[in-house]
């Protein structure tokens, strides 16, 4: 009986980072197509430049988890048993730092408009802050991924240490910079309208559902920060970045599809005026749709006041917030 042939060296910590990256990535797709129904089933009657912003995006995530199959596939398939080919990037030099880069570029800058029409137009120099660090971040990650893939390798020299840092601190700056802000913005809309029991409540969601789903990019860019400092020689990066553009996605959608429990908590707060089936006809529909998207949060507080279905004022405003 012949002998068992040898394992290669540090296999293990080349493969794992690479799969486990691959095994999330898929799952988070997968919470992705779900989001992306429930959003088109709800609100159809959004506008087009939303519609368009939530579509290119999964389209963009198609494409990645497209091409993370067949970087997997040329890893673990065709290249069994070979380190030349655990080790080489193929085709994730660009789909992680280029296309999960330009996902995360525009759900940050989504999130930096709903900063200024929050803060009325008057926190210009903060979403200039934002957008500097965003930018930053993403030539940092285009420079990581051409880098890897003139080098043929995942291993980290200097200047992709420097340039994945400069990637992920970006990243990590302008995450916390969203998130501060938002949960500042929302709070002071919260104490301007405290009178009001279902503003305090729909405000205190909004808060709380900002501050959770961007505490877990935060995290991420953090473990993905610390096993670049922390690991310059391996490829544990690999895991954590590989699954950030899905995590943005999904964070999209659900500060989207959030809008459906706001709806829910308003019509049962008041059942007996507007009950769940108060949006009948298409255009009812269509108005109650357009009017929660962020980019009507533009009208002054004075076109907030025109109440073509009957709410409340301030219900209305909450709404718009969502």
């Amino acid at each position: 009986m012949s002998a068992p042939p040898p394992v290669l060296p540090n296999v293990e910590e080349i493969a794992a980072p690479e799969l486990l990256g691959g095994l999330f990535n898929w799952c988070l797709y997968g919470v992705l197509i779900v989001q992306t129904y429930v959003y088109s089933y709800n609100f159809p009657g959004d506008k087009r430049p939303i519609k368009l912003l939530v579509y290119i995006v999964f389209f963009l995530e198609t494409l990645q988890i497209t091409l993370n199959g067949a970087d997997l596939y040329y890893w673990f398939v065709r290249g069994f048993g070979n380190l030349d080919h655990l080790t080489s990037p193929y085709l994730g030099f660009f789909d992680v730092p280029i296309v999960g880069t330009v996902v995360s570029l525009t759900v940050q800058f989504f999130f930096m408009y709903r900063i200024f029409v929050l803060s009325k137009r008057k926190a210009l120099w903060l979403c200039a802050i934002i957008t500097l660090f965003s930018i930053v971040s993403a030539m940092g990650a285009i420079g990581g991924g051409t880098y890897a893939h003139v080098r043929g390798r995942f291993s980290t020299g200097r200047t992709l240490k420097i340039v994945m840092l400069t990637w992920i601190v970006g990243n990590t700056i302008s995450d916390i910079c969203i998130t501060s802000a938002m949960v500042y913005y929302l709070t002071k809309q919260n104490i301007r309208d405290r009178e009001v029991f279902y503003s305090s409540h729909a405000l205190e969601s909004i808060v709380r559902l900002t501050v959770e789903t961007n505490i877990i990019t935060t995290t991420v860019s953090i473990v993905s920060l610390l096993m670049v400092a922390l690991f310059p020689d391996k490829n544990w990066f690999v895991c954590p970045t590989s699954i950030l553009g899905k995590i943005y996605s999904n964070t999209l959608l659900v500060s989207l599809n959030n809008r459906i429990s706001i709806r829910e908590g308003s019509t049962n707060s008041r059942a007996s005026q507007y009950p769940v089936t108060s949006f009948p006809t298409a255009t009812t529909r269509e108005e109650a749709s357009t009017d929660v998207i962020i980019m009507d949060m533009q009208k002054s507080l004075q076109d907030l006041k025109i109440n073509p279905l009957g709410e409340p004022e301030s219900q209305r405003r909450i709404i718009n917030l969502a």
